[in-house]
């Protein structure tokens, strides 16, 4: 995950001077960043039906992956540096969530 992080800050630093193979890039990594996502989601919601999750984090995870599922569907809705960022902490969020559940166990 931090090398995915260092990856867009690097690419957003680019992006003056080579914008359009940043660009290329990124929409050619956010589709592996969005699947990414939602597996972590998916790992998530199974460990969540038992139970043992805290209903705060079950909250915030599902308001994480909500708030991505659109761009990961469509990423037209925002622009394609916006679109891995708002992914990327989103799956920041999603795969904290998920260590929290797995040491509920």
């Amino acid at each position: 995950m931090r090398a995915l992080l260092l990856a867009m800050a690097a690419g957003v630093a680019l992006s003056g001077c080579q914008t359009t193979s940043v660009d290329t890039a990124i929409e050619t990594n956010l589709p592996k960043v969005c699947a990414a996502l939602e597996t972590a989601h998916t790992a998530f919601s199974a460990v969540a039906l038992t139970g043992k999750i805290k209903v705060s984090t079950v909250a915030k995870e599902a308001v994480a992956y909500a708030g991505v599922e659109t761009i990961c569907a469509d990423p037209s809705h925002t622009t394609v540096i916006g679109a891995v960022v708002l992914v990327a902490q989103a799956y920041a969020t999603v795969t904290a969530a998920l260590q929290e559940a797995k040491s509920a166990q």
